[in-house]
């Protein structure tokens, strides 16, 4: 009988251990390895399905003239999908239109854009020249009847305007390029009326006797749209007055105009000491007003300031906007 040696026994079970540890660790290193390696194959093949995919999709012309002091044509082809690019408007600003397909257009930071373009696109951009001399930074953006928008804010620093040495603010660029002031100064005070409707109203009496006194036949003087129907409710997805106003030279914020120059502004250039009348009715015995800067209704009875707005279109202006240096609008 071979005699049993317990060194040597010990000394086997040592290195079988040493192999079955080292073939462990062997193939504890391929599996990351493996991982990687698979990972780096899945990534090859996603960037090559997507590169495939994107060489599928169809190619589209891009075409959008620019019409302003100079006209130009800005062409593209594109893949189809989203769209973004920038074009050269000089720093005017102005509306799209398209005659095929559709983009959008900022007029603030001349962008032109399509979260999904699908055809042929062709537009053009018509810039105003009304704003070459206004600055238009920090502007808030909203649709109008003529377009887009451009408002100043009630905490706006840079909107003072002269015209025929009183002074207004400019409440906004209109979408048609034309400036919408609201008088600065408070001069006048008033009640609504007897009723709950703007035209023939002692308001609409007031705003008019006041434009006859001050204007006669200044050629920058503009008719333009006014929100005049009674608005017990009011919603600010934009400011086209598609259920009805009146096309005059003179009236007073609407108070969709008032909420959006105001919302989310402390201390507004709206505010008066008395408060003042917004040109809308609410309800039967009730108008809009704006006072304690904030939007609130009044009785119709109610006497508060009013505050004249008129629309001008003109190109002769001077100044940069500030208190101290204030936009003038030079007379012909």
């Amino acid at each position: 009988m071979k005699k049993f040696d317990p060194d040597k026994e010990l000394a086997k079970m040592q290195n079988k251990n040493q192999s079955i540890f080292n073939a462990s660790k062997i193939n504890n290193m391929y599996v990351p390895i493996l991982v990687i390696a698979c990972s780096i194959l899945s990534f090859v093949g996603i960037t090559f399905s997507a590169n495939l995919v994107e060489d599928n999709k169809a190619e589209y012309n891009v075409e959008v003239t620019v019409m302003g002091d100079e006209e130009y044509t800005y062409t593209k082809t594109v893949k189809e999908g989203a769209f973004s690019d920038t074009i050269n408007t000089n720093g005017s600003i102005g509306n799209i239109n398209c005659t095929s397909g559709n983009l959008n257009f900022d007029p603030l930071t001349s962008r032109i854009y399509s979260p999904y373009l699908s055809q042929n696109t062709t537009c053009y951009i018509v810039l105003t020249e009304t704003t070459n001399n206004i600055n238009v930074d920090e502007l808030v953006p909203i649709a109008d009847g003529d377009g887009t928008s451009y408002y100043y804010k009630g905490d706006a620093y840079n909107n003072y305007i002269i015209v025929k040495d009183m002074a207004f603010r400019i409440v906004r660029i209109n979408g048609d390029g034309s400036l919408r002031l609201v008088l600065n100064d408070v001069v006048l005070s008033s009640s609504y009326g007897t009723n709950n409707e703007y035209l023939g109203s002692n308001l609409q009496k007031v705003l008019e006797n006041w434009y006859d006194s001050n204007f006669k036949d200044e050629s920058y003087l503009i008719e333009w749209e006014f929100s005049y129907l009674n608005s017990v409710d009011f919603s600010i997805e934009d400011l086209r007055n598609d259920d009805g106003y009146i096309q005059t030279k003179v009236g007073t914020l609407s108070v969709s105009e008032a909420y959006v120059i105001n919302k989310d502004v402390e201390n507004s250039y709206l505010n008066t000491p008395n408060g003042f009348l917004l040109m809308n009715p609410n309800g039967i015995d009730e108008v809009w007003a704006f006072k304690n800067n904030k939007i609130t209704s009044v009785s119709k009875n109610a006497v508060l300031n009013v505050r004249p707005v008129i629309n001008i279109r003109t190109d002769n202006i001077t100044g940069s906007g500030t208190k101290a240096d204030p936009y003038v609008v030079e007379e012909d």
